[in-house]
């Protein structure tokens, strides 16, 4: 049997019940009279009378041909011996959780559980009515051993739904497993490991929020990979997409920590850069730039030049995420027209 774990809102609510009994220190010194009185000593006895009960179940019949241990049999022994054993303990809830929650795992019907527990608290009962102890003494124990009862009653069912309840939380982190796992997949461009385009875009436009709420700078570099079709007609789209993910390497490499490197499609690549001016904006710009061009790139034993153009703009105040991406973007395709390889700033 694995034991149960209960939270702190587990225990806090068994506290509740320990409360709504009306048990108190009385009751544990009146448990332990009941366990050292003849419970320890004949819980076995106790155990095996009910069991008899129930031999002709035929759910209780299968149960006891899988339980070749003895396991529940040795559970309700063990139980009763503990009865009322620091009743307000974490122990104490764990212990028998874990018993009820075995039972539940044995296939065990929950209303067999119940008679069970029923015939053995009748049995405790009329032991106390004989065990030869004043007519007062016996009140308060039956009253005791009623109480108790009802405790272990509510733990019964408690500890019954677990296994249910385990294996819903079970599916329940799979799902969210999976659930992070597609957002992950639709938050990263998956050839060059950048943040894809739908991420992306819904990134800007919270940058930009801030940007106007805070009135601080937010600028946007547009890239695009210079003559990037004849790469791919040349050698192939397996070296075109390398050289995809030595370029998002590249950039990357270029910026600041905090930059925010994009794929925005095909051989278009973006940057958000927050706080940062038109004029520091330009700066990494070149920089990108320059990082694409001081080498060729190495893949498939070809060595592959490649260059750059890159358009930047600065967030206009109240200017539209569209509008902002529309003018660096021109900027972009004026660096192409300008014969390459270069940086223009958006006007």
């Amino acid at each position: 049997m694995h034991d149960i774990a209960p939270t702190d809102s587990d225990a806090a609510r068994f506290l509740q019940i320990v409360r709504a009994a009306g048990l108190n220190a009385e009751h544990g010194r009146l448990a332990c009279q009941l366990r050292s009185g003849f419970l320890n000593a004949h819980a076995e006895a106790l155990v095996d009378n009910c069991l008899a009960a129930l031999a002709e179940d035929q759910d209780f019949l299968s149960i006891k041909q899988v339980d070749r241990g003895h396991t529940l049999r040795q559970g309700w022994i063990d139980l009763l011996r503990s009865f009322g054993q620091n009743f307000d303990s974490p122990g104490y809830l764990v212990r028998r959780l874990t018993f009820f929650a075995a039972c539940a795992r044995a296939g065990m019907p929950l209303n067999l559980l119940l008679l069970q527990h029923s015939l053995i608290q009748r049995n405790v009962v009329e032991r106390i009515a004989v065990s030869g102890v004043t007519t007062s003494d016996a009140h308060k124990l039956t009253d005791c051993a009623l109480r108790i009862g009802a405790l272990d009653l509510y733990l019964v069912a408690e500890g019954y739904h677990l296994p249910e309840i385990d294996a819903l939380r079970k599916s329940l982190q799979a799902l969210r497993g999976e659930v992070s796992h597609l957002r992950w997949r639709t938050s990263v461009d998956q050839l060059t490991g950048l943040v894809s385009y739908s991420k992306l875009v819904e990134i800007l436009a919270q940058q930009i929020d801030l940007a106007q709420a805070r009135r601080q700078p937010l600028s946007l570099i547009m890239a695009d990979l210079d003559f990037f079709k004849s790469i791919n007609d040349t050698h192939g789209h397996l070296v075109g997409d390398l050289v995809l993910r030595h370029t998002a390497e590249r950039i990357q490499a270029a910026v600041r920590d905090f930059d925010i490197v994009g794929r925005f499609g095909g051989e278009e690549f973006t940057v958000i850069l927050k706080n940062t001016d038109i004029e520091m904006a330009g700066i990494i710009g070149e920089r990108i730039r320059a990082e694409i061009a001081g080498g060729p790139i190495h893949v498939k034993a070809l060595n592959i030049s490649i260059t750059i153009s890159l358009g930047v703009a600065m967030l206009r105040q109240d200017e539209t995420m569209e509008a902002l991406l529309e003018r660096a973007d021109a900027a972009m395709y004026q660096a192409k027209r300008a014969g390459r390889n270069r940086v223009v700033i958006a006007t």
